[in-house]
């Protein structure tokens, strides 16, 4: 167990900067005060995308979350791994590039069953 979740951080890992790689931007934290009311005057298109992503990945299967940013917002590079932060309440990290501009954010998980036990 402990060895699947090692490799699967080292592939986030790797892939994280791969993404960085290929944009010549810095990656946009969504969770960093400020920058939602920024992106709503400097990229408002961007905004409304990122709010209805925010808003409604809570709704979709965690396996169906990546086809949904690319159907529906166009975003490339989804990863939305399936590793529950230990923290409480229990969160994940959501990355997706739109256009060229990669973002990333940390979602609170309001939808999570009641088999998740605290490591011992």
């Amino acid at each position: 167990m402990f060895r699947t979740v090692a490799v699967l951080l080292a592939l986030w890992a790797s892939a994280s900067l791969v993404s960085v790689g290929e944009s010549s931007q810095r990656v946009v934290d969504l969770n960093e005060p400020g920058v939602l009311e920024a992106l709503q005057s400097s990229n408002p298109v961007h905004y409304e995308k990122i709010q209805r992503i925010l808003q409604d990945v809570l709704h979709h299967s965690d396996a169906g979350v990546p086809r949904w940013l690319q159907t529906t917002f166009d975003a490339r590079d989804v990863k939305y791994i399936p590793i529950v932060l230990t923290s409480h309440p229990p969160k994940r990290k959501l990355s997706f590039i739109l256009d060229a501009t990669p973002y990333e954010a940390v979602i609170v998980l309001t939808n999570v069953r009641g088999d998740i036990v605290p490591a011992k």
